[in-house]
Parts: C-alpha cells; sequence; structure tokens
C-alpha cells in the first residue's frame, strides 16, 4: 500500500514516482502542501535559495515558475544541482515545474508548452507538469484543455499533469467557474485542476470551488487550490482562513504562489502558516525537521 505524503520521508519525496504520489496525495485527505518559487528571482536571505526556503517551512511539492528547459537555472542553487530533478535531491521534495500554453515568441521557448518542452521537462526530471499561465498572457481554458492533452501524451505516467488557473491571467471574456470549459481540461486527461482558493479571485466563493471539486470526484482526479494573488503575503490569519475554506470544499493540495515581499517566494511564515492549518504541529514540524539521511 502506497505511504501517505505525510508520511515520506525527505528521500522517499525526492525519488517517488510520479504515479505513486498521486495516490499519496489522495491518500492524504487534504494535507498536502505546495509552495511554487520563482526560479529567476533573487533570494529572500542571502546563503540559502528560495527553494530550501520553501522547502524548510514546510512544503512537500515545490513547482518551479519560469524555469526555462532549455536554459536550466534556479538562483541561488549550485549549477550541478539545477535541474528539476536536481532540485529534487538538493531539497528533498517532490518538484514539478510549469509549462504556459501560448504562442510562439511570447516567452522563451523553454517556458512555452510544446511537445519538445514536455520531454525535455521529463528529461531534467520534472514529476509534475502544471499546464496553466503567468499574469497578462491570457491563457484560457481551450489552451489549457489542449496543453494538457499535448503534455498527457507525451508524459504518460512519468509526469502528472495538472491543468487550470490560478487567477484570469488578465483574460476578461470567460468565466473562471465555467464547468463546460474546466470539463474539456478534465476530458483530455488530466490528472488533477487547479482553480483558484476560496477568496483569492473574484468570484471564488467556496460554493464555486466545491462545485469544480464535484466534478473532479466524477473523474477521480485532484484538485489543486491555488493563491496567486498576492495574498501569500497577507497577514497569516488570512492564510488560515483560505486554507481551512480550501481544505473543507475537498482541495487536496494547498498551493501558495510565488510573490511575498516581491516576486520569488511566497513570505516563508506563511508557507509555515498554512501547513500548520491544513495538518497540525505534528506533520509540520515532521517535515520541517527530518532528516536527509533518513
Amino acid at each position: 500500500m502506497v505511504k501517505r505524503v505525510l508520511d515520506l520521508t525527505g528521500q522517499e519525496l525526492a525519488s517517488i514516482t510520479a504515479k505513486d504520489f498521486l495516490e499519496a496525495v489522495k491518500a492524504s485527505e487534504g494535507r498536502v502542501v505546495a509552495a511554487e518559487v520563482v526560479v529567476i528571482a533573487r533570494p529572500l536571505v542571502d546563503g540559502v535559495s528560495n527553494v530550501e526556503l520553501a522547502a524548510r517551512f514546510g512544503a512537500d511539492l515545490l513547482i518551479l515558475n519560469m524555469y526555462d528547459v532549455f536554459d536550466p537555472k534556479v538562483e541561488g542553487v549550485p549549477p550541478q544541482h539545477s535541474s528539476i530533478g536536481g532540485i529534487s535531491v538538493f531539497t528533498q521534495r517532490f518538484t514539478g515545474n510549469n509549462l504556459e500554453p501560448v504562442d510562439a515568441g511570447m516567452l522563451p521557448e523553454g517556458r512555452r508548452l510544446t511537445r519538445e518542452s514536455v520531454l525535455k521537462s521529463i528529461e531534467h526530471g520534472s514529476r509534475l507538469l502544471l499546464v496553466t499561465g503567468n499574469p497578462g498572457l491570457g491563457v484560457t481554458w481551450r489552451r489549457i484543455a489542449l496543453g494538457v492533452e499535448t503534455a498527457k501524451s507525451v508524459a504518460a505516467e512519468k509526469s502528472i499533469v495538472m491543468g487550470g488557473k490560478m487567477h484570469s491571467g488578465g483574460l476578461r471574456v470567460e468565466k473562471m467557474f465555467d464547468l463546460n470549459l474546466i470539463e474539456e481540461v478534465l476530458a483530455r486527461g488530466a490528472d488533477g485542476i487547479l482553480i483558484p482558493a476560496p477568496y483569492t479571485v473574484p468570484s471564488s466563493t467556496p460554493e464555486n470551488v466545491r462545485t469544480v471539486v464535484s466534478l473532479a470526484e466524477k473523474y477521480d482526479v485532484l484538485v489543486m487550490c491555488t493563491i496567486g494573488t498576492s495574498q501569500e503575503g497577507a497577514q497569516p490569519e488570512v492564510i488560515r482562513s483560505i486554507a481551512l475554506q480550501s481544505k473543507a470544499c475537498g482541495c487536496d493540495i494547498h498551493h501558495i504562489g510565488d510573490s511575498g515581499y516581491s516576486m520569488g517566494i511566497a513570505r516563508p511564515e506563511n508557507i509555515l502558516e498554512l501547513s500548520i492549518a491544513v495538518r497540525g504541529v505534528r506533520h509540520t514540524y515532521k517535515r520541517i525537521a527530518m532528516s536527509h539521511l533518513r
């Protein structure tokens, strides 16, 4: 029987297969924490990278944003560890990356979702691909659905493929919680759906989030509730409220974004607050304190 994420050691998080991690998340009953980090941003603290900070403040799962698979660099990390798989070993965490389904020329090719970038992500050790869009790029649900289909056809079971939105991305012509559009993402083979956590974007009420969770349950896929609107830099009580509402709605993975004091990483103490809110100090301190030698 697959362990819960709660019970995985750092070495196990760094090496578990995508398929087994998927089952480990399902077994954890809404107690998995994901932290997103902008890899090109300067480290918040001298002498330690943002990915290390995120890991040490309670994240089980690291998501690398703006990671260029054709020119891999992670600020603050020694070059020999700067691949996605290298980050997993360096931090002892399950690690994946974002790819964005936009037209050629809008982003470096190493960040744009194509068959080639998906393949290179897998070669670099990614076990989680998030098909989503950064602010201002206007990524639609339709593009996300097609991107998921492409990613899944290349990745198969080598990587979990999830698609969705953390915010509107500057787009105002489609509803965030349009179930028909969201279902197309699931029908294209996604292993999970990303949606804004309650209270993080206009219309992200607990009721709307719950309708998406119910749809995801029909497909037996994961739900990641995201904090991607710079509220990762809000007061701790805001994080706790969002976290508890997300858990009550049926969220499997609690995501916290990458913009705290500046673009790069959430306020580290808010990663800690999120973790304690959804699973208490017992599991949080275990994740933080566990030796790399276990």
